[in-house]
């Protein structure tokens, strides 16, 4: 037996796929699995020139069977976009059986993590959070791309050797291109926004609903709308009349400029909502206006209150490698059941409508099934719902 197979590549090397992906191995050396999914790995990868690491994340061809076009959409997208507040394909190489993505790894927590694990955190810190989040909306929306799955733990605090840190967004498995108004109803409970929810047609604004979620949730540790008995309909019908409430104590020291920029990103009507460019010209995230009393044990308290953020995180995987883990086909539980078809089918539907973001990772109250949930982890549930591929109108 000799050493290496006929495409002359050493049979030690961890490929499966020798056919095209020796480029990727000449290139980088390949270390242990990091990151295990439904239809991907992530495994450790380093530079060869640079010693610099990467993630590379092997997409299993057979497992996606009939769904190319989503894996398709979502790298298609990755390749167009290149923003230092963007997780970035680095290279990718294809071959029959797999998909080889080079990925950037980041190496902190997600949003969450990265204030419960801090010693100060103040509004101040909060505005440069945001900063960085509506660079990164304001560079996608200029290429009329939508997200639609923004939340804390698709956020990854990267970490500078000079003490700096920077959000990076990742995980575009629901992203697409708006060509016109947008009808799947799709996305994480907590984040919706309402015209997603009232079906009448969406697009890049459904972004800025989400990223004010989270700036509200930034300077207080839980969300602007909850449902008490933990039922994705109360909570819907809360997001649809969208009455915004800054109650006290938990409100009392965090500034009016805060107050007005999350009310103008969480406007119910999106024309008049604020774009990422008003964003990042509010004086709250480009002057001063923010200020800078330590409010870290407040904001953890009940983020671990409401987020159940004591939980471990699913296998132990990072927040960096969970999210570069998963694919468009992990989404698919993420297309939920609309009003109309809980009006049709209400009892049966509901137990599958809620959204299996928790399979990803069960910490948050707002992503994981908001109704009693079965004994075992939800993978995806196939839901009678419109296909991503089936987004534009015509398509």
């Amino acid at each position: 037996g000799s050493s290496s197979n006929v495409n002359g590549v050493p049979e030690s090397l961890p490929c499966q796929s020798p056919e095209g992906s020796s480029t990727i191995l000449e290139k980088y050396k390949v270390g242990k699995v990091i990151g295990d999914g439904n239809f991907a790995v992530v495994k450790e990868c380093v530079e060869r020139s640079t010693g610099r690491e990467f993630a590379l994340k092997i997409i299993d061809k057979g497992k996606c069977c009939g769904k190319e076009h989503l894996i398709e959409n979502e790298v298609s997208i990755l390749r167009r976009v290149k923003h230092p507040n963007i997780i970035m394909l680095i290279e990718e190489m294809d071959t029959p059986t797999e998909l080889y993505l080079v990925m950037e790894l980041v190496k902190g927590g997600d949003l969450f993590d990265a204030i419960t694990s801090s010693t100060k955190y103040t509004e101040r810190d909060g505005s440069a959070m945001v900063y960085n989040l509506a660079s990164a909306l304001k560079y996608l929306h200029g290429l009329n791309i939508v997200h639609r799955d923004i939340k804390p733990e698709n956020l990854l605090v990267c970490e500078y050797s000079d003490g700096t840190k920077s959000l990076k967004l990742g995980d575009f498995g629901l992203a697409t291109v708006v060509e016109g108004p947008l009808y799947t109803v799709c996305g994480t409970p907590t984040y919706v926004a309402p015209e997603i929810i009232a079906e009448t047609g969406y697009g890049l604004k459904v972004d800025i609903w989400a990223a004010g979620v989270i700036t509200y949730i930034l300077l207080c540790g839980f969300p602007p709308f909850r449902s008490e008995n933990n039922l994705q309909e109360d909570l819907f019908d809360q997001i649809l009349v969208g009455k915004l409430e800054f109650p006290s104590p938990y409100w009392d020291n965090i500034t009016d400029s805060a107050k007005e920029l999350i009310s103008l990103m969480l406007h119910v009507n999106a024309e008049a909502r604020y774009t990422a460019a008003q964003i990042l010209s509010h004086p709250w995230v480009s002057d001063d206006a923010s200020q800078e009393n330590n409010m870290q044990a407040e904001v953890t308290g009940k983020l671990k209150q409401h987020f159940n953020n004591t939980l471990p995180k699913q296998n132990n995987t990072s927040a960096g490698v969970s999210v570069i883990m998963n694919t468009a086909l992990d989404k698919e539980s993420q297309i939920f059941c609309s009003k109309r078809c809980q009006d049709s089918g209400r009892a049966g539907m509901e137990k599958i409508s809620a959204i299996a973001a928790a399979a990803a990772d069960p910490r948050v109250a707002g992503s994981e099934p908001l109704l009693p949930a079965a004994p075992e982890p939800l993978r995806s549930p196939t839901l009678p719902s419109p296909e991503l591929a089936g987004d534009q109108p015509g398509a």
